[in-house]
């Protein structure tokens, strides 16, 4: 069965209106909900000028690998925490720019970025701590569905 985790996942950018309901569909085999434990996400309850906030619980390994798949194959732009699992592995944080790779931090539980001391001590100088501090804090846009009517 595997450890279980609950996500959060915020997502952003210009979706594609014929790929919606492959996307509604991704979010149904993970249950994703449009906060903890409330309602299924719906697409036609969208928020306009918002970035779309997805949450699960019970998740294996605390993963959505079709969301995210899904989110990169048409540059939505996202930052995903995943929940840990005590002695099994720890809690992250994904971001996606929208282009280029992944890139995943250690987190709390509080869905934090965590910078190991090794880590920080690697760095020769405050202003690239800062830089990459910065970079662990993307901020996502508005999530849009664009192209094709409404009907």
């Amino acid at each position: 069965m595997g450890d279980r985790a609950p996500v959060h996942i915020t997502i952003g950018g210009a979706c594609p209106r014929e790929h919606l309901q492959t996307f509604a569909a991704h979010a149904a085999d993970y249950d994703l909900r449009v906060e903890w434990d409330g309602e299924p996400f719906d697409p036609a309850a969208l928020l306009p000028d918002e970035p779309l906030e997805l949450y699960g619980t019970e998740l294996n390994g605390g993963q959505i690998p079709e969301i995210d798949a899904f989110c990169i194959a048409h540059g939505l732009p996202f930052r995903r925490w995943s929940g840990g699992c005590l002695g099994a592995y720890l809690p992250e944080i994904v971001l996606f720019d929208g282009s280029g790779p992944l890139r995943d931090y250690t987190a709390s539980e509080d869905e934090w970025v965590l910078f190991p001391p090794s880590w920080i001590r690697s760095f020769t100088r405050l202003r690239d701590l800062k830089r990459e501090i910065g970079r662990a804090e993307l901020t996502i846009p508005a999530f849009e569905i664009v192209g094709g009517d409404q009907s």
